[in-house]
């Protein structure tokens, strides 16, 4: 059975470290797999879980916003096979 957890307050009272410790709990308790989205514009959660990531969501959006001001960067266009 999966649950939802969502944690939001003032900045600065832990969320974070809060969710790092949860997180590293339910797994080591093999309640896994465990999905975290850090929804935070300032995020940093895979700091505390010492987990390299990749492109965000964020920065694609940002490379999106620059194809559409600027020519030189270009955005494939998507798969249309769906419609």
């Amino acid at each position: 059975m999966g649950h939802v957890i969502a944690v939001a307050g003032k900045g600065g009272v832990g969320k974070t470290t809060l969710c790092g410790l949860m997180i590293q709990y339910l797994c080591e308790k093999g309640k896994t797999p465990v999905l975290a989205v850090d929804a935070d514009s300032n995020s940093n959660l895979n700091e505390v879980l010492g987990v390299e990531i990749g492109v965000t969501l964020g920065e694609l959006r940002e490379e999106i916003e620059r194809a559409d001001m600027d020519a030189r960067y270009h955005i494939p266009a998507g798969d249309d096979r769906s419609r």
